[in-house]
């Protein structure tokens, strides 16, 4: 499946690798330009082992070292940016997301992206996922958490 990624934050680059990881082709849009994100994140001990996994000392040789849990958001970003590149998802900066566009005729589902020109523009798509931010919902949808009890108990994301 084709699947559009909005956001290139630590979430918006994770999410892309684990489903190329499944077989989707993917694309992610980021709206800014550079990661400048530097506040400090403490790493819970199963995202070490997720990180060490993918590579992270490779690509970040002081990643962990040490006593040392913590990491800066742009130094996250750029690991998990190196993986998802060579697993070949596409990743565009200095686009901005301003809509979807629903399935007409032949075409499938696609975004309306600032600049209209950008080759992303055209990429149809039958996955969206928005990693760009708590606040951020795309407009016209809302986006509910209900709880359902089948057998164990779960939480089930519906898009209404």
């Amino acid at each position: 499946s084709q699947c559009l990624v909005l956001g290139a934050g630590p979430c918006g680059l994770r999410t892309p690798i684990e489903l190329t990881f499944l077989g989707a082709q993917v694309v992610v849009v980021e709206k800014r330009e550079s990661f400048s994100r530097n506040n400090v994140l403490h790493l819970w001990p199963f995202s070490i082992c997720d990180l060490r996994g993918l590579g992270a000392k490779t690509f970040y040789g002081k990643f962990c070292s040490g006593s040392l849990d913590h990491i800066s958001i742009r130094q996250l970003q750029l690991i998990l940016l190196k993986v998802a590149l060579l697993l070949g998802v596409e990743v565009h900066t200095g686009v901005e997301f301003r809509g979807l566009i629903e399935p007409s005729g032949d075409s499938g589902w696609m975004a309306r992206l600032q600049p209209e020109t950008h080759p992303a523009a055209t990429f149809q798509f039958d996955v969206f996922i928005s990693a760009g931010g708590g606040r951020f919902v795309p407009d016209g949808e809302t986006i509910t958490l209900c709880r359902r009890f089948s057998g164990k108990q779960g939480f089930q994301w519906r898009l209404s």
